[in-house]
């Protein structure tokens, strides 16, 4: 049995500043690939999981591809999601997905003493988008369900999504900006839980590439991301910077900071991928007192550029 703590880390995961946002489960990334480039995404990111990064990365590929992803977090709380990617023909394409954070036997009590019993809580964000090219520019647009429920009580609630990317320089170089969590939730006990509406821009670039003599294949690719968010709620802004190698189009070592983040800093991580399979993990070691590490995986089938 475990005590309130992983109650109070998982709603208050975030230093507050000021007015309070809650379903901070919102502001961690879904894939162990962003997780470990400090939490970037919204001009890099593409496959099934950008859908909750930036929806308008859908439109960065063709094909279909779905992941599935695991996060172990603090104290025994867990994320379980899936999400795919489709061609929706004249429509551009479309992203599905399914995420739920939570944990369990969580020990009630009325006063000091004994408990009275256990109970559960469980955070449910699930939606659909849709993305699609005009010229240059990949425009995307999330619709998003959302469901708490804490002890007995329980909300539910709908956001969107706004986002861009523009590729330059023959796609050496992506700017890209999303709005997230932009709706409400109904009331939980006696007021309604302020979703963290989020602002993100940030640009990747591939700086270089090292290509074989003999047949041209990529031999070392590298990409550099920097990113900025503000929760427009608590006023509370982060800077999220990674770095990736890829050697032989088949391993990727990622290293990633995020700053302003109670919980955590430095991250790292690891990509392979072979016969359309990709497999992922990030580490994430947390700040002192908060137990840790946190484990990410993510496994993610199909998808073509």
């Amino acid at each position: 049995m475990r005590r309130l703590l992983p109650l109070v880390l998982l709603l208050a995961a975030l230093p507050a500043r000021g007015q309070s946002s809650g379903l901070a489960f919102l502001e961690i990334g879904p894939d162990a690939a962003g997780m470990a480039l400090g939490d970037a995404g919204v001009a890099l990111a593409t496959g099934p999981f950008v859908v909750e990064r930036n929806p308008a990365g859908l439109a960065a590929e063709s094909g279909s591809a779905l992941g599935l992803t695991h996060h172990q977090w603090i104290a025994d709380v867990s994320t379980y999601g899936v999400a795919g990617r489709f061609d929706a023909g004249g429509l551009g394409s479309m992203g599905l997905f399914v995420r739920a954070t939570g944990t369990t036997d969580l020990e009630s009590r009325q006063r000091p003493g004994p408990r009275d019993g256990t109970f559960d809580v469980q955070f449910v964000s699930a939606g659909a988008a849709l993305a699609r090219n005009l010229g240059p520019v990949r425009l995307g647009i999330t619709g998003r369900y959302l469901s708490e429920r804490i002890f007995s009580a329980s909300a539910t609630g709908y956001a969107a999504d706004f986002g861009v990317q523009l590729p330059l320089v023959r796609e050496s170089v992506t700017l890209g900006a999303a709005l997230l969590n932009v709706g409400s939730m109904e009331e939980l006990v006696d007021r309604p839980t302020e979703l963290p509406t989020t602002v993100r821009v940030g640009a990747a670039v591939a700086p270089f590439r090292v290509l074989s003599f003999e047949d041209g294949a990529t031999l070392i690719d590298a990409v550099l991301t920097v990113e900025f968010s503000q929760n427009t709620v608590t006023e509370q802004s982060r800077l999220h910077v990674g770095a990736a190698t890829t050697v032989l189009e088949t391993v990727q070592v990622r290293l990633g900071y995020v700053s302003n983040d109670a919980l955590r800093d430095f991250s790292a991580g690891l990509g392979f991928e072979a016969g359309g399979i990709r497999l992922d993990y990030a580490l994430l070691p947390f700040e002192a007192g908060f137990g840790g590490p946190g484990h990410v995986f993510s496994l993610v089938y199909g998808g073509s550029k």
